[in-house]
């Protein structure tokens, strides 16, 4: 995928619509060097987020899971959503050999009372346990003994359970301690579980990958939010209290990627990256985020589509831009279906404009739309493959072959960000090191199942 207007098929556009076009290119095409530079810095990053004394842009959280261990028998596995509104049970059962046999999931929905509080949220978290052992009949089981609980969470979460901070769009849970509040309301309850593992979903999806793939290393997520979680040897922590544990054992590191490049500049921000910025409801943070995150390729495009109305170079001078000019109004999930639309007439592309905005788009109108959707894709791709081929350069996977599990809508939506992020990825370890990576793409419960295998091997 590459961000040059000249790749793209754009014969009906007026000269003044190509300048326009090809001066947007420019702004986010990241070449090469800045890639290796981007690369360079975030390895450096991860390092200095180990050491005791050093000022980090990352959070690089260690987590001591049990991934190295046998799971048998039956654990459950929970997780909550950022924005406290959907609970999610899940039970697995492992046969002898630890395989898994079987499998479980309910979604539980919040009603808007229950976010009003954390108690109150967990109340619903204890009616949501007893439901699904109910529904499932596994309350006969836990009657015999408590089925081990993991719990995970789209938060940082220390080792000992503590939330340490929120994103925008949560419940407040900063410094909320989730492992007491899950055992008060187990108590409380007289739930049938005990709570053996508190983690972030990033290190829980980490902890599935390599139960299924021991060489696997890092484990990347690309959703509304975006975070990377990797194994690091113990010896290497001065961050991590290693008292008991061998030299040689590693923990899982949760590093809050998305904060990425809040303070240091490197990342290639346009005035577009900048409006949206000052914008949020967090300005100045998480800044690797909004630029490949799905919660923002869609905002991006928009502003673009709104600068070409403005402009008067895109849709008719009376179209109705309304809807178009609403703040996130133009989903990141539109992108990938516009890119996959490669028709002569982009009738696909058309038919999205009208259905969603009310606009009659001419042929032009349909090529600038679907070119800008490959600008700003092209340019997440790039700067993602980049952030995962540091990450395998950290953690001292780069041999001849690493492993690395990815999962996220942003890859379920758009498939072409996700094969071209891969490609950027392998052109920086065959540049860097001259190795490969296989790469997997997780089950969407994946953070689930790693909870699980933590909960059940505790």
């Amino acid at each position: 995928m590459q961000s040059s207007v000249s790749a793209l098929s754009l014969y009906a556009l007026s000269a003044k619509q190509q300048e326009f076009l090809t001066q947007i290119a420019g702004s986010f095409h990241v070449s090469d060097d800045q890639l290796s530079t981007i690369i360079t810095k975030l390895e450096s990053e991860l390092a200095r987020g180990l050491k005791t004394n050093e000022q980090c842009e990352l959070y690089m959280s260690p987590s001591l899971v049990n991934s190295q261990k046998t799971p048998t028998g039956t654990a459950l596995s929970m997780a909550i959503e950022s924005s406290g509104k959907r609970v999610r049970l899940n039970s697995v059962t492992f046969n002898a050999d630890s395989s898994i046999a079987d499998t479980k999931t309910q979604i539980f929905i919040a009603p808007t009372q229950c976010m009003a509080s954390v108690d109150s949220l967990f109340e619903h978290v204890a009616y949501s346990i007893r439901e699904f052992l109910h529904n499932y009949h596994l309350d006969e089981i836990a009657g015999k003994s408590p089925l081990p609980l993991g719990f995970t969470i789209g938060f940082p979460v220390s080792n000992c359970g503590v939330c340490e901070s929120t994103k925008e769009d949560s419940i407040d849970l900063d410094g909320a301690d989730i492992t007491q509040l899950l055992q008060d309301v187990v108590i409380r309850h007289h739930l049938p579980v005990q709570v053996t593992s508190v983690t972030n979903n990033t290190v829980s999806a980490l902890v599935a990958a390599q139960f299924a793939d021991k060489t696997t290393r890092v484990a990347a997520s690309f959703n509304n939010g975006v975070n990377a979680a990797y194994y690091e040897p113990v010896s290497n922590v001065e961050t991590f209290s290693s008292a008991g544990v061998t030299r040689n054992a590693k923990v899982a590191i949760n590093t809050e990627l998305g904060r990425f490049g809040s303070s240091s500049g490197v990342l290639p921000q346009t005035m577009w990256d900048r409006r949206i910025d000052r914008e949020s409801r967090n300005p100045g943070l998480r800044s690797f985020e909004k630029l490949v995150a799905s919660q923002y390729l869609g905002e991006i495009v928009r502003n673009l589509i709104t600068d070409f109305i403005d402009k008067h170079l895109l849709f008719s001078v009376n179209c109705p831009v309304k809807e178009i000019s609403t703040e996130y109004s133009f989903h990141t999930a539109y992108i990938g279906s516009i890119m996959d639309d490669e028709t002569r007439d982009l009738e696909r592309v058309g038919g999205i404009i009208a259905a969603e905005f009310g606009i009659e788009a001419s042929l032009a109108d349909r090529q600038i739309v679907r070119a800008l959707c490959e600008i700003v894709a092209a340019r997440a791709s790039r700067l993602s493959g980049a952030a995962l081929a540091a990450l395998i350069f950290k953690s001292n996977a780069h041999v001849d072959c690493a492993s690395i599990a990815l999962s996220g809508a942003l890859f379920d939506m758009n498939r072409k960000v996700y094969e071209h992020t891969i490609a950027t990825l392998q052109e920086q370890l065959q540049r860097s090191a001259a190795t490969t990576a296989t790469v997997s793409l997780q089950r969407r419960d994946s953070d689930l199942i790693g909870a699980a295998i933590d909960a059940v091997c505790y």
